[in-house]
């Protein structure tokens, strides 16, 4: 059984992941409390969990804050996304035995096409994540999977903000369409080809994500204010690039 800590890491993790806990406000404790149904101990054991992964910052005489991503640390994750997946791909078109290969495969049949609720369990953001994490285990190496488990919280966390503040039917491509040629490409064992289809995979939702983000996302420090300023999208394009990361 999960433990009373374990349970309120979770819950609130999930809370922040998926934009029930707003971003740049402070969390309540007897709020949380309330809501999750936990005790004051697990929440600040949690909290301070969750503060060393970086999702919760600490403010002195006033409690914990869900900081917002800026514009520098989203082009960041998205710089990482490519690295780290890169070599997943690569290794997984090595590594990856005809089970696993078939799994991706249904996952990527599971892909839901533009325009579908992205709440619930088996929204876009999910189907998206459990389609990555699972290419990540085909790696079969274990200091990969972590850290890809926690960039695709981070890019679930991004999605969910930007769904949430945004409409963004039609605007984007089906889920399908991008995993399938990953799918094909470690079937055939082709390490290039499934590392260009990842990237492919990863450009997409970057320039989609940014694109649509705008005033959904902070400005970096030191970024030009005033009139004679770039809007925010604008610079979200000139941070990102033409898409090539």
């Amino acid at each position: 059984m999960r433990t009373l800590t374990e349970k309120a890491y979770l819950c609130i993790k999930e809370g922040i992941v998926r934009g029930e806990i707003e971003e740049g406000v402070f969390l309540t404790e007897k709020e949380i409390m309330k809501r999750y149904r936990i005790g004051r101990t697990p929440f600040r054991e949690a909290c301070n969990r969750l503060h060393h992964e970086h999702l919760l910052e600490v403010v002195p005489r006033r409690g914990y804050l869900v900081p917002q991503m800026s514009l520098q640390e989203v082009r960041d994750l998205f710089e990482l996304r490519v690295l780290v997946e890169g070599a997943v791909a690569e290794l997984a078109a090595i590594r990856a035995n005809a089970r696993e290969i078939d799994e991706l495969a249904r996952l990527a049949d599971q892909s839901l096409p533009p325009g579908v609720s992205r709440r619930g369990n088996n929204d876009r953001a999910e189907v998206n994540a459990n389609f990555h994490l699972h290419l990540a285990t085909m790696a079969h190496n274990g200091e990969l999977l972590r850290l890809e488990s926690s960039v695709l919280e981070r890019t679930r966390r991004l999605a969910y903000n930007v769904a949430r503040s945004i409409s963004a039917h039609g605007q984007e491509l089906s889920l399908q369409s991008l995993h399938r040629p990953i799918v094909d490409a470690v079937r055939r064992r082709d390490r290039a080809a499934a590392r260009r289809a990842v990237i492919h995979d990863i450009q997409q939702a970057q320039t989609i994500l940014v694109g649509l983000a705008g005033d959904a996302l902070e400005v970096p420090d030191g970024a030009p204010t005033g009139p004679d300023s770039k809007s925010k999208s604008e610079q979200s394009r000139n941070a990102f690039g033409s898409g090539d990361a």
